[in-house]
């Protein structure tokens, strides 16, 4: 039987906002389907059961980044990344699935449907998307939600090419250091290879998840929709 895990990241202001809300969905509907790990930065406390919480002990690299880069988004966006490059290290399972702090699941999602986008043969299931810049068209990926196959003969390759664009600055055929580009030109360098990939957004959507399979069972209030939402509505009493 296939062994999902789940993780994602957050500080304390995200978990406050809207971190809790998402952790709490996840233990609604999910809990009972697959595990979910957090990355909480300075070790703040997370009050939600269910949930395991790993620290921010992120290595070397991670603190190197921090260093040498001074664009705050930039530097923001690592702190999704070097979640993922540890995971991909350290978790044991399976199907390795990323999600957001600012996803809610609304359903339980269907044994069935998870494994028919988790195929044996697929390396990455995604949801693609592409941005024109001064008449160049870049792949970037809309990383709120991912699903890595660590059975894959290829993974370790794909984790290798996405580690190295970290750890080495290498921003060529990028629109911008972001998490979801860094994802997207790892893609694109291993379908280019002969990977096989599952693109969860074939519409070429700018917003995919809402016009997804995965549309019934999670919504994810990316950027400017988070901003201004009231995450308590979505939370149960428990914790």
């Amino acid at each position: 039987m296939t062994k999902y895990a789940a993780i994602t990241s957050m500080d304390q202001t995200y978990y406050d906002h809207c971190g809790r809300a998402m952790l709490r969905s996840y233990k609604k509907h999910w809990s009972h389907i697959l595990p979910l790990s957090v990355y909480n930065e300075n070790d703040f406390t997370v009050k939600v059961s269910t949930v395991e919480c790993v620290g921010w002990n992120l290595g070397e690299a991670y603190e190197s980044f921090q260093q040498r880069h001074s664009n705050a988004r930039v530097k923001t966006f690592a702190k999704k990344g070097f979640p993922i490059i540890d995971a991909m290290k350290n978790l044991d399972c399976d199907r390795l699935i990323w999600i957001d702090a600012d996803v809610i699941i609304q359903n339980e999602i269907p044994k069935q449907l998870l494994q028919l986008i988790s195929r044996d043969d697929v390396l990455s299931t995604h949801f693609s998307v592409w941005h024109v810049k001064n008449s160049v068209t870049y792949h970037s990926c809309e990383t709120g939600f991912f699903i890595l196959n660590k059975n894959h003969p290829e993974y370790a390759e794909f984790c290798n090419t996405y580690i190295d664009i970290y750890t080495k600055d290498k921003t060529d055929g990028m629109r911008r250091f972001y998490d979801g580009e860094i994802y997207g030109k790892t893609v694109e360098i291993m379908e280019s290879k002969g990977c096989k990939m599952m693109n969860l957004n074939p519409g070429q959507h700018k917003t995919p998840i809402s016009r997804s399979v995965l549309s019934p069972y999670i919504t994810h209030f990316k950027a400017g929709l988070k901003d201004n939402r009231d995450f308590s509505k979505f939370e149960s009493d428990d914790e």
